[in-house]
């Protein structure tokens, strides 16, 4: 039994930058011999095992075939005569089809160190176009690595798009196209991801009308992290925000300040700072409520935006959550229009 350490953790050392996770390839071993040294086995598809003490998974080497649509059609089979160059063949890009022995000596039958000097992206075999994830993943690297200079190459980019014609996209499940998404919205370059979804076509087989505001995106990228500001700042252009929302299987926190976000920038291109509308956009954004949600909304705006008018809106939602009605003369609905009166009273005070 032959262990060896591969994808991520060696391409990411091999780049100097930091990783969490070791993936491992177990050659010339069985699911039998695992049990009995402790390793657990975990998934049904393939045999995969957690350490007994690191709890990091332990794959058997396998071979796989095409057996159907999609991302799960494939017949895989592990053996201990599967060799580790039959193991890294499909995988799905040179990069990640890199392994390591105990003594630190590199395996790299598909020239991984190559390209990474040359920095490119390239696919290991025509393998890499039977599994529709792929389109997602060589994008989500884009993106990872686009900051160190790295490209797509062209063969690569070109079957990504033949994937896209032949329709096996659609067979994704959208909780596996947001993990891609939600990883590549915490790269360095999430503007890239989206660029290249846009340059193989998949992003036209996902939305009705590419609206994506990648430029916001790439401006607020440089100046925050958090992902849902990102996401908001990409969705600022979209018609049909909760469309899209849901063909990305987005959360609903990222849905939300998305929306409340949309809401934000088109009350703040209109200049007209009347009470009413004031009062109007607070209550369609649910800000009374969830303040935290619109000044996330409202940092994202000032991150992108070089408007030269700015509202406190913490100052406004503050003074604006003391106040009550008065229940002892109003019934009904009079204390809600009373209220009502109070806010505006107070909205005017603030914009004058």
């Amino acid at each position: 039994m032959e262990i060896y350490l591969v994808g991520g953790a060696v391409r990411d050392s091999l780049l100097n930058i930091p990783f969490e996770e070791k993936d491992w390839v177990v050659v010339g071993s069985s699911p039998e011999e695992l049990s009995e040294q402790g390793y657990m086995p975990v998934g049904s598809q393939f045999p995969v095992f957690l350490h007994p003490t690191t709890k990091e998974e332990y794959a058997l080497a396998r071979t796989e075939r095409k057996s159907g649509r999609g991302h799960k059609g494939f017949i895989f089979h592990t053996d201990s005569s599967v060799t580790l160059e039959e193991d890294l063949i499909r995988r799905d890009i040179t990069i990640n089809a890199i392994a390591q022995d105990a003594d630190g000596n590199l395996i790299d039958p598909y020239q991984g160190q190559r390209d990474i000097i040359a920095k490119k992206i390239r696919k290991v075999s025509d393998a890499f176009k039977e599994d529709p994830l792929r389109v997602y993943r060589a994008c989500r690297f884009v993106a990872k690595l686009h900051h160190l200079g790295f490209t797509i190459e062209e063969e690569t980019l070109n079957s990504m798009k033949e994937i896209v014609l032949s329709g096996e996209l659609e067979t994704l499940p959208k909780e596996r196209i947001w993990m891609e998404t939600i990883k590549a919205l915490n790269c360095e370059s999430p503007d890239k991801y989206f660029k290249t979804l846009r340059a193989c076509g998949a992003l036209e087989t996902q939305m009705q009308e590419d609206s994506l505001d990648i430029e916001s995106l790439a401006i607020i990228q440089n100046k925050t992290k958090n992902t849902e500001m990102r996401w908001a700042a990409l969705l600022s252009n979209t018609k049909q925000i909760k469309d899209v929302n849901n063909e990305f299987f987005a959360p609903k926190s990222f849905a939300q300040i998305s929306e409340v976000y949309k809401h934000l920038t088109l009350f703040m291109s209109d200049l007209n700072f009347n009470p009413n509308k004031i009062l109007g956009l607070l209550q369609t954004t649910d800000a009374f409520r969830r303040p935290e949600r619109f000044m996330i909304a409202d940092n994202t705006f000032k991150l992108i935006t070089s408007s030269k008018v700015e509202i406190d809106w913490s100052k406004l939602l503050s003074d604006l959550s003391t106040l009550r009605p008065s229940t002892k003369t109003k019934k009904g609905n009079e204390i809600a229009q009373d209220l009502k009166e109070k806010r505006l009273e107070a909205i005017n005070k603030f914009v004058n």
